[in-house]
């Protein structure tokens, strides 16, 4: 991560001054060039103005680079997840693909927010996690980062492996965050526990593909859960049976 560019990115405020200022030197040194007397001075001049506006944006990330900085890290997720819990693509089932869910995170103490010219809600950190299905778990695996603080606590691992009959389903939960005095609408990812907890609580990027996620665990986990109970079942069973032959046995042998 490029820490001071996107501290910066997050804590300036207005225009870019000195890129503003390199560009009229810029332009003077233009003007300058147009005169047969200035024109040595005015090339001079331009490449000064072009020095302190390449410096004044580069001084600070842009929109582009918070969003190449993220990707960098998570298109490796699917991958680290799959290494973490030892779980690849033979194993995951055929009824359900897996899921990858992310977005910035509003739950920061101290919340730094930006909207870009593309009209998008930048935080200081994001958040990411990678979901495989296999035939009697699923599995999760994620990250937590901070653009703006490279402190183990700040960034850190999201990892779980849960039974299907431990879920109680997959869910979307909306609320509001106030930020420079206006409400913005975020979206958590939310899923719950039979006990109670969430196993998993993050903010996604919302839309019709988290809907569809939510629904897609919850009928695998319906599903999956049915199957583990019938396989229990069958199980006690047998062992029932085995137990019936074993007495018969003992019970021939002592008579």
């Amino acid at each position: 991560m490029e820490i001071k560019r996107n501290q910066k990115y997050f804590t300036s405020k207005g225009i870019n001054v000195i890129l503003i200022v390199g560009l009229v030197i810029c332009l003077l040194g233009i003007i300058l060039l147009f005169q047969l007397n200035t024109r040595p001075f005015g090339i001079v001049i331009l490449l000064v103005g072009s020095a302190v506006a390449v410096y004044g944006s580069g001084s600070k990330s842009g929109e582009a680079d918070i969003d190449n900085q993220i990707h960098s890290i998570v298109k490796d997720i699917p991958e680290q997840a799959q290494i973490k819990h030892e779980v690849y693509e033979r194993h995951f089932l055929k009824i359900i693909n897996p899921i990858l869910l992310k977005g910035f995170d509003y739950s920061c103490k101290d919340l730094l927010c930006k909207k870009g010219p593309d009209h998008k809600f930048r935080t200081q950190a994001y958040n990411a996690a990678q979901l495989y299905f296999t035939r009697e778990k699923l599995y999760i695996y994620g990250k937590h980062l901070s653009l703006i603080d490279d402190a183990e606590g700040a960034n850190y691992e999201i990892s779980d492996v849960i039974p299907y009959e431990n879920i109680d389903k997959a869910e979307v939960e909306a609320t509001s965050v106030k930020v420079n005095g206006r409400e913005i609408k975020v979206f958590y990812f939310v899923l719950r526990l039979k006990d109670g907890k969430d196993a998993l609580r993050i903010t996604v990027e919302y839309g019709a593909d988290v809907d569809k996620a939510c629904d897609d665990i919850n009928h695998v986990t319906e599903k999956m859960t049915a199957f583990a109970i019938e396989r229990a079942a069958d199980k006690a069973a047998k062992r029932a049976y085995l137990r019936e032959q074993d007495a018969k046995k003992a019970a021939e042998a002592n008579a």
